[in-house]
């Protein structure tokens, strides 16, 4: 007779779980390692040029006026201009951002484009952020006020579309 404390062995089907699970999770942190997955965790614009996709942009952004340093830190991050301000919504964005594009550069391969573009959401978050920074100089020529997703109102990019960088917006 079996003492109620005797051990069942694992079934085939908990072992090939187990196996994978294990497998995926070694993929997985590999896969953070070598994406420099630590980095995206920053607020240095270099981490927005890990992926050769990004390459053009990021030049742009280092001969424009945003990227000039001050004090030894530059005017303005890829985070600053493309990501709200507010720590919840500022980590939400990332997640959001890092997943998609993580999924696309693994799955989607053959049909990425040249150039990344950006997203109604991201154009929103950019007009925020530039009404946001300069306020000051921009409040008599842009309403604040006005709802971002009017088409018809104006947004900063109408005219400086090259400013941040010139692809993608």
């Amino acid at each position: 007779m079996e003492g109620r404390n005797s051990k069942k062995p694992l079934s085939f089907l908990a072992i090939l779980f187990l196996a994978l699970s294990v497998i995926i999770v070694i993929f997985g942190l590999y896969t953070f390692y070598n994406a420099k997955g630590m980095s995206y965790f920053s607020n240095e614009s270099e981490a927005c040029n890990n992926c050769h996709i990004m390459n053009e942009v990021y030049n742009d952004y280092q001969r424009g006026s945003h990227s000039q340093k001050i004090a030894g830190k530059p005017r303005a991050t890829c985070n600053d201009c493309h990501l709200p301000h507010e720590f919840v919504e500022k980590w939400v964005a990332k997640a959001q951002s890092g997943l998609g594009h993580a999924y696309a550069f693994t799955f989607k391969l053959d049909v990425l484009p040249t150039n990344l573009s950006a997203t109604p959401k991201s154009k929103d978050m950019v007009q925020n952020n530039c009404v946001r920074c300069h306020s000051d100089m921009v409040s008599n020529v842009v309403n604040p006020t006005l709802d971002p997703h009017n088409n018809s109102a104006l947004k900063c990019v109408s005219c400086h579309a090259g400013v941040g960088h010139k692809r993608g917006f």
